[in-house]
């Protein structure tokens, strides 16, 4: 047996995978500290929000958070009047006949709200707010007479924070990972991906209209130039009232990104119309009723392409969530592969705190597993990235095997090795 004590974590980043951490280790009795780079106020009014699904990771859920919030699970939904078991999968429409293809099959699949499940979270955790981090160094603290390994968490505002591990849960773009394995090591790889992810609000007659053939979501596929058309319900502020409804609305395509001249709100906007046009029923409505003003933003697409072990410090310092294995978004396997590194890593530390694994034997356990399990679904969301874009390719897709479900390590080194990306 190890020394059993009290660690303390420290966590940056009050996203999703943070705050469930925190559930976690609270749920286990054991210290921690959480900190978000954001003040109180930016925090809960950024200007861009959107949805994610979740399906499987569900089940993570209800093994840290408290009864009491589990129960309340369906304030996070975009639109909590429809139950996880209203709908099967997402169908995948031809974009130019409006046919469907196939169904995306899916484990009692819900949209939930970004800001709404970070809400619910947060209930009960202390977050320290205005908190950017500078750099993760190694300490030696005396405790008792006793010198200890510890952490050492730098902000940019002066102050420090000093901790037995560190955790980063700061997203795609993660200070924290930088930290842990240098700059070069960090940086995302680019893909050869371009989307249009917004969000939209459209008449009572509209709103109706665009779920009429599914209550959450519906996705298309364009023959002819291969672009994604994603609509789903964001918000239903007044479920019985659609004109308060919010939609988040997705473009995307693979290769040919829009010249740097056109890269401008109107340019975005005449290219999001004119491809809209291009589609059938209910897309093409949807694009002609967006209005002018509304504002789309452009992003790439990126993966952590550079993935591999990192050196933990004796279990001090490690990473989750996006931080971990930022992935492109088309087999929507984000939120729930973070959900399960959260459980596994305050399972970690607990593992650790009560003497039954040293630090380091937890935290190396941990990673090993979050960074197997991280590579192959990057891996696997590539494909399915790089594949649905292109109609030759569609029906070779992840998509088609597996859905939405996780993948197991035998079935997803199958799935790799079927093909490779374009």
């Amino acid at each position: 047996m190890a020394e059993e004590r009290q660690l303390e974590t420290l966590i940056i980043g009050a996203g999703t995978t943070g705050l469930l951490v925190a559930q976690g280790l609270k749920k286990a009795g054991l210290p921690f500290r959480i900190f978000e780079y954001e003040s109180p106020s930016t925090y809960q009014t950024r200007p861009r929000e959107w949805g994610m699904t979740l399906h499987w990771g569900s089940e993570h859920v209800s093994k840290v958070l408290p009864p009491e919030l589990v129960a309340r699970m369906s304030e996070t939904y975009a639109d909590p009047t429809v139950s996880p078991d209203a709908v099967t999968g997402l169908p995948i429409f031809n974009g130019k006949t409006g046919e469907q293809i196939v169904e995306m099959k899916a484990e009692k699949p819900v949209r939930v709200s970004r800001k709404k499940l970070r809400n619910l979270f947060s209930e009960g955790v202390a977050v320290e707010y205005g908190k950017e981090v500078v750099d993760i160094q190694e300490a030696e603290v005396e405790e008792g007479g006793v010198k200890r390994e510890k952490v050492r968490v730098v902000f940019k505002d002066g102050t420090d924070a000093v901790g037995d591990l560190v955790v980063g849960c700061d997203g795609a773009r993660s200070r924290a990972r930088e930290c842990i394995v240098g700059k070069e090591k960090a940086e995302l790889t680019d893909v050869p991906l371009s989307m249009f992810n917004f969000t939209s609000r459209f008449t009572a007659e509209q709103a109706l209209e665009l779920r009429k053939l599914n209550p959450l979501f519906i996705n298309a596929i364009h023959p002819d130039h291969g672009t994604m058309f994603w609509i789903s319900i964001q918000d239903a502020p007044d479920p019985s009232d659609p004109s308060t409804w919010l939609f988040q609305l997705l473009l995307s395509w693979t290769h040919n990104p829009l010249p740097a001249s056109q890269n401008t709100q109107e340019g975005r906007m005449a290219f999001f119309k004119k491809r809209a046009s291009e589609y059938a029923e209910p897309w093409r409505s949807a694009g002609e009723w967006v209005k002018e003003d509304c504002r789309i933003p452009m992003d790439p697409g990126t993966y952590w392409g550079k993935a591999e072990r990192w050196d933990n410090r004796g279990g001090r310092m490690t990473i989750a969530g996006d931080a971990a294995h930022p992935m492109t978004p088309h087999r929507g396997q984000g939120l729930n592969n973070a959900l399960q590194d959260a459980v596994h890593f305050s399972s970690a530390v607990a593992l650790a705190a009560s003497g039954t694994k040293t630090l380091k034997e937890a935290i190396d356990d941990y990673d090993k597993e979050v960074l197997e399990r991280g590579m192959l679904e990057m891996q696997i969301s590539l494909k399915q990235t790089m594949f649905i874009h292109n109609w030759e390719t569609l029906m070779a897709s992840p998509m088609v095997k597996l859905g939405m479900r996780q993948a197991k390590k035998e079935e997803a080194e199958a799935e790799l090795n079927g093909g490779q990306e374009e």
